[in-house]
This record gives structure tokens, C-alpha cells and sequence, in this order.
């Protein structure tokens, strides 16, 4: 295994669907599958796994396929919203794991709820970070990126726009990110093949009822409003992709919904605010949704 600024965690792999992906595999315990976003990977949850492990749980983090240590298809085209689900069901099912707490964020928020949707019976409690469960509007920020078309290609993987806007000052974090953290965020995109992934997720946002994913993401919005299970949304309150509203939003409408807010992190609040997460989430299992 290659050492990695704190990331002492094992490399695991399993091939699904002829795609071979990596997944981090800590712990024993009811399981607690956690999906990350674009463009990080499963290093991004490094700081939550220990002490979620200490208290009981099994973490398991898998790299979305074009992610991490998983295979880079270079074509745009093998990336679908439904793919990626088909992919993490084929992990859960190759690892046969039962009762699972699914936690996402970013792009893992609708991939981790999307299975959680079509497999309720094997649901136990939803966590949710950071992400978009219906039709959203882009941040003007981002509005030459979150596009369709081979100029929005060029700027992701040519160009390399994305990572840099993401890794290269506060946009996305709020507090200070290690230089050796960055380089381990950045590793596994070094050229523009392999970053087909990331090129993908921007075109995949439904901004209108017309884009072939609306339905698919809608539906999410629409089930949750009839969720009958444990549900922790969490967001960040320095988040400039997603608002504090819809977080709160989301909480409101699902019946056994709790919201609460992590201050001073970014985007990513996992590399943030990763132990206060995890802290929460023990808090939250234990008490609320009794899964220890």
C-alpha cells in the first residue's frame, strides 16, 4: 500500500460490472456507507473513519468509478447518475452488507439516497451533507463549468479548472488545508483521460424539467417527504454551492428529520469539520435512530 498523509487505511478492491473499484473498509459494526462528490474521493472522509470505527461502526468508503484509486474510464459518455448507483449497489451487494446508514455528500448525497430509495429494506438511517435532492439552479460562479458541451470538457479536463477552483484556495474549504491533504486530494487526476469522471458530474445537474436527470433527482425530493426513517441533515454554513435554507428545507420536510449546522466549513465540511461530524452522527445513531 502507497503511504498516504493521513490516510493509514487499507486498499480494498472489488470488480463490479467489469469496472474494478477501490473502497476503504474499517471497523466492525452496523455499517456506515459513506459516498463522496466530485472532484475529492475517499480520502475525503479520513478524518470521520477513526472515530466512527471507535465508536462501534463499520465504515465503508468507496471510490465513485473516474475517482480515487477506481478505474478512469476516458469516455464522458460511460458516466451516468444511474450508472454510478448501478456500481455502489454492485459494491454493497458484493460485500453483503445489510443495514446500512448511508452517508453523502456533494454528488454522494443523490447516488447514496438513490439507492437508499430503491433498497429501503435494507435502510436503516440517512445522513445527509452538503447536497441537492431536487432541480437546482447553478451558482453564477460555476455557470461556464456546470454546463453541457466540449467547451465545459475543455475547462474541466484540459484546462484543469474544477480541481483548481476546488483545491487552490478557500472556494471550497474554510479552514487551513494542509499542502501534503492537497496533494493527496489531487493525486489521482494528473491528466486530462483521467478526468472524464469529472468532467461528467457538471452536466448531470437537472436544471429544468427537461434535462434527462430531473426525474431521477425529483424523485428523491418527492420520497423523502415520506420517509419514515431516522434522517440527519447536515450542512455547512460557509457552503457556496449549497444554502443553509436548503438544508434546512430538506430536514423540515422528511417526518423523523433532524437539521443541524456546522460552523465555519466550507463545501466540504467533511475535511473541515470532519470529527465534529462524525461526533454527531455517533450522537445521532445512538440516541435517535438506536443503531450502535
Amino acid at each position: 500500500m502507497t503511504e498516504r498523509f493521513e490516510f493509514p487505511f487499507k486498499e480494498n478492491y472489488v470488480e463490479v460490472d467489469g469496472v474494478r473499484l477501490h473502497y476503504v473498509d474499517e471497523g466492525t459494526g452496523p455499517p456506515i456507507l459513506m459516498f463522496h462528490g466530485a472532484p475529492t474521493w475517499s480520502y475525503l472522509y479520513r478524518k470521520m473513519i477513526p472515530p466512527l470505527v471507535a465508536a462501534g461502526y463499520r465504515c465503508v468508503a468507496p471510490d465513485l468509478m473516474g475517482f480515487g484509486l477506481s478505474d478512469k474510464p476516458t469516455d464522458e459518455s460511460e458516466y451516468t447518475l444511474p450508472r454510478h448507483v448501478e456500481l455502489m449497489t454492485g459494491l454493497v451487494d458484493k460485500l453483503k452488507l445489510e443495514g446500512v446508514i448511508t452517508v453523502g455528500q456533494d454528488w454522494g448525497g443523490p447516488i447514496g439516497l438513490r439507492y437508499a430509495i430503491d433498497h429501503r429494506e435494507n435502510v436503516r438511517a440517512l445522513v445527509i451533507l452538503n447536497t441537492l435532492v431536487k432541480i437546482t439552479p447553478i451558482p453564477l460562479i460555476f455557470s461556464l463549468i456546470f454546463r453541457s458541451g466540449g467547451f465545459s470538457s475543455f475547462l474541466v479536463r484540459r484546462l484543469d479548472l474544477l480541481r483548481k477552483m476546488a483545491f487552490g484556495g478557500k472556494l471550497m474549504f474554510k479552514r487551513p488545508l494542509d499542502r501534503r491533504a492537497k496533494e493527496q486530494y489531487k493525486m489521482p487526476h494528473k491528466n486530462a483521460a483521467s478526468r472524464a469522471g469529472i468532467a461528467a458530474f457538471p452536466k448531470m445537474i437537472p436544471t429544468n424539467d427537461a434535462h434527462p436527470n430531473a426525474e431521477y433527482i425529483s424523485a428523491i425530493d418527492r420520497t423523502l417527504r415520506e420517509w419514515d426513517l431516522p434522517v440527519l441533515v447536515m450542512f455547512s454554513d460557509k457552503d457556496q454551492v449549497f444554502t443553509i435554507e436548503e438544508g434546512q428545507r430538506i430536514a423540515d420536510m422528511v417526518p423523523n428529520g433532524r437539521f443541524q449546522l456546522i460552523e465555519n466549513a466550507g463545501h466540504f465540511l467533511q475535511e473541515d469539520a470532519g470529527e465534529e461530524v462524525a461526533e454527531r452522527i455517533v450522537t445521532f445513531l445512538r440516541d435517535e435512530a438506536q443503531i450502535s
